[in-house]
């Protein structure tokens, strides 16, 4: 109880903390060196599935962990194939895809038509599930298929479509991204275009509409849009700095494009381009002879193509036709012109200049403002227009796009450190989420260190060096009380503090140590003469058995 004395209240708490503070550290690294390893089991159920599982966890004497939401289930790792294997037994869990596995338990016989074809889509929506799932990004995916059949009297059946919906992990889909996802179901589906397929999000986000062109999305419109602005925004501000100088212009360019897709068709006659297709040319000749009428009948007369009797008149006629038929066609130009959608509607230029700053002569007054020129304004604003191809309705095409352009010289808000056309510096109180973390983690690190220097370090070396205190016979070194009386030699009385302190020397009694500090010497003087302390040093070399009763009593007394 003496020794735990020494150290203090206060003391003894500090060290009573760090101690239990240790002892915890210990035991959870002790926990968790001893512990199993999780692993995972199941991850994104549905929650009623998921109590089925843990019943069956529990039933079985298996241990798990839920986290999260308790969609996700954690077991010993040595055991996840074969608790994995005891709930597949029982048919869990059932909310999960299906793939053509599915086959594997269907009765070879006694299945109609229509339940195979069913089982067939059930299996390929499973496996485009699976495999959209796998992605970068995507955590779950259901894929919905519609597959019509060819009706009776019916030329063709109608083309099938999907629909496609996938739960994000903390990130956006790209337009790429998109359109690879509704390639990828169209190429595992007969007969099925990517246009057809409809993409949906678990943000209840639409990212690509059924009939929707695949060249610009709905995710991949957004960023078509932000990738024009910025490639026109740093064109703009790039000719813009390189007169003005670095920092001295701002740029804003804002974009309407045309997602519409459109498929013109025109077909143009030439009157005057004539060209013969084909000719027709039929001719006929016609002869006839008659006699004259005499009133004989004979033979003769009546065969087709005789002469006429020698005593008889005749008459004759001969006709020659002819028919040409010429087809002639006007020459045309037919022309198909696919426009697709992103084609920019109209742009808006918005451009900020700062003017001129001239340094002070002698360097201490600030920098003198001036605005810049109507010239110069118009120069740059003729850059502008030539960088972002600006187009005037009134000027080119009446149905074009209109442009918007606005050029201004403002002064800008700078200080002293960014004048001169140059940016200004960042502010001392200027801090970035990494300066916070960085100076949080250097105050707590100090803090610790603190804590450690004057709770454990100083106390620590405080009792080392009031042990070493004490001589090398290990006996203490002792001091009078201060203020207190002893008595001397002949007993005459002598303030304890004119003793100093006395070392034990083995077989030569105490000798006179230096005075300590902490006695008022200018007291002393006043009330010891020198032949005082002569006289006990000698009374102590005669008596050297009363002067370690002395010395004892004093210890005792302290």
């Amino acid at each position: 109880m003496n020794f735990l004395k020494q150290f203090g209240l206060s003391r003894l708490a500090v060290i009573i903390g760090v101690s239990i503070g240790l002892a915890a550290v210990l035991a959870a690294v002790a926990l968790n060196m001893t512990g199993k390893p999780q692993a995972l089991l199941y991850s994104n159920l549905d929650l009623k599935e998921a109590s089925e599982i843990t019943a069956a966890l529990d039933q079985a004497n298996i241990k798990y962990q839920a986290k999260g939401d308790g969609s996700t289930l954690m077991v010993d790792r040595d055991t996840v194939g074969e608790t994995r294997l005891m709930l597949a037994s029982r048919g869990l869990p059932t909310a999960g895809s299906v793939g053509y596995e599915l086959f594997d338990k269907a009765p070879a016989l006694g299945q109609t038509e229509f339940v195979q074809n069913l089982n067939n889509q059930r299996a390929l929506e499973g496996e485009l599930a699976r495999t959209i799932a796998s992605l970068k990004g995507i955590n779950s995916a259901r894929v919905h298929l519609v597959m019509p059949k060819r009706e009776l009297f019916q030329e063709e059946a109608a083309a099938p479509t999907a629909s496609v919906v996938v739960g994000l992990s903390n990130s956006e889909l790209s337009g790429d991204q998109v359109r690879a996802i509704r390639n990828l179901v169209a190429g595992a589906v007969p007969n099925l275009k990517a246009n057809a397929v409809t993409l949906v999000d678990d943000k209840n986000r639409l990212l690509a509409a059924g009939g929707e062109d695949d060249a610009l999305l709905g995710a991949g419109g957004a960023e078509r849009k932000s990738e024009i602005e910025e490639s026109l925004r740093k064109r703009v501000k790039e000719i813009v700095e390189g007169v003005v100088g670095p920092g001295a212009a701002r740029v804003t360019v804002t974009a309407d494009l045309d997602l519409n897709s459109l498929t013109r068709e025109q077909i143009q006659y030439d009157p005057d381009g004539q060209v013969v297709v084909s000719t027709k040319t039929s001719s006929s000749t016609d002869n006839s002879n008659e006699g004259t009428a005499d009133g004989t009948v004979t033979a003769q007369q009546n065969i087709p193509g005789a002469a006429p009797d020698a005593g008889a008149g005749a008459t004759g006629s001969n006709s020659e036709t002819t028919d040409e038929l010429i087809n002639y066609q006007n020459s045309n130009t037919k022309t198909t012109e696919v426009v697709a959608p992103g084609a920019i509607k109209k742009l808006a230029v918005a451009v900020v200049v700062d003017g001129t700053w001239t340094p002070s002569a002698d360097g201490k007054a600030p920098p003198a403002y001036a605005p810049r020129s109507a010239e110069d304004m118009q120069q740059i604003e003729e850059l502008v227009r030539a960088a972002i191809g600006y187009t005037d309705v009134t000027a080119t095409d009446p149905n074009g796009r209109k442009d918007e352009l606005k050029v201004t010289n403002i002064r800008f808000a700078r200080d002293a450190a960014g004048l001169g056309g140059t940016a200004a510096t960042a502010g001392m109180f200027d801090f970035t989420k990494d300066d916070i973390v960085s100076a949080v983690q250097w105050l707590i690190l100090l803090v610790v260190a603190l804590l450690v220097l004057f709770f454990v370090a100083r106390p620590l070396l405080k009792f080392v060096n009031n042990g070493a205190s004490g001589g090398a016979s290990g006996m203490p070194a002792l001091a009078g009380a201060s203020g207190g009386m002893i008595a001397g030699p002949d007993g005459m009385p002598v303030p304890a503090g004119a003793m100093g302190a006395l070392d034990y020397q083995g077989g030569t009694g105490l000798a006179v140590a230096p005075v300590d500090s902490r006695i008022d010497i200018a007291k002393i003087e006043g009330q010891v003469k020198a032949s005082s302390v002569k006289r006990v040093s000698e009374f102590v070399e005669r008596h050297p058995d009363e002067s370690i009763s002395i010395l004892r009593s004093w210890l005792h007394d302290s």
